[in-house]
């Protein structure tokens, strides 16, 4: 394990999970800089960052913990460095931290680097009508089949831009690989309304006639004013 390397982070935070199947959980938030997608839908515009090593992240951390012993790994995109951070993974471990692991879930090369040493996959599915970007659909299946051993869920932003056949694409994506895996249907806080929310609930009745957990779940820190 090389511990010599220096990561880029942006900030190192407590405050509450705000998005997924464990919204309303305290974590420590360490969010790693860069990422390749540049979704038009992104809340988290970064233009700065420090070089930390392992053990100075780890001491941060720890400082930083008061107890709490639940840590999200977030970005930008953490598996574009994913040399340091198996290396800052095994450190975390050895500390007892539980490892939540927010991603883009396009690296499935990198996710299976450092995969044992993350207990939660919290995965997006980026739909090209949403994102704004080209579509990813080999990428998502490779990284959910690599992911799958941990405990994973999917999450889908859902836009006014939306199309319905980039949901059930997304839909069938998912239970080729298990019906079981929840998904969470994020609406695009940038364009919260009613209409959006009611679009939602639509998704939700199409994806819960393949898949056995879908849920919608907004970003309740933004909802709330926090980071």
């Amino acid at each position: 394990m090389n511990y010599t390397m220096q990561g880029k982070i942006a900030e190192i935070f407590k405050s509450i999970q705000g998005e997924g199947i464990y919204a309303g959980r305290p974590q420590v938030f360490v969010r790693f800089y860069g990422c390749q997608t540049h979704c038009r839908f992104c809340d988290t515009q970064l233009n700065r960052y420090d070089k930390k090593s392992p053990f100075e992240l780890i001491r941060e951390v720890k400082a930083l913990s008061n107890g709490w012993r639940s840590l999200a790994i977030t970005g930008g995109e953490p598996l574009e460095q994913a040399g340091f951070l198996k290396a800052f993974l095994s450190l975390s471990k050895q500390e007892n931290f539980k490892i939540y692991l927010e991603t883009n879930g396009i690296l499935h090369n990198e996710l299976e680097s450092v995969v044992d040493l993350v207990d939660t996959v919290a995965m997006d599915i980026k739909l090209p009508s949403s994102a704004g970007t080209r579509a990813y659909w080999q990428e998502h299946k490779n990284f959910l089949e690599a992911g799958k051993a941990r405990e994973i869920f999917v999450k889908i932003v859902v836009c006014f831009s939306t199309q319905k056949d980039d949901l059930e694409k997304a839909i069938e994506l998912v239970r080729g690989v298990s019906s079981k895996i929840p998904v969470v249907l994020q609406p695009n806080t940038f364009e919260l309304t009613r209409d959006l929310w009611e679009r939602a609930v639509e998704f939700q009745r199409i994806a819960l006639e393949s898949l056995e957990d879908v849920r919608i779940v907004p970003q309740i820190h933004k909802l709330l004013g926090r980071r």
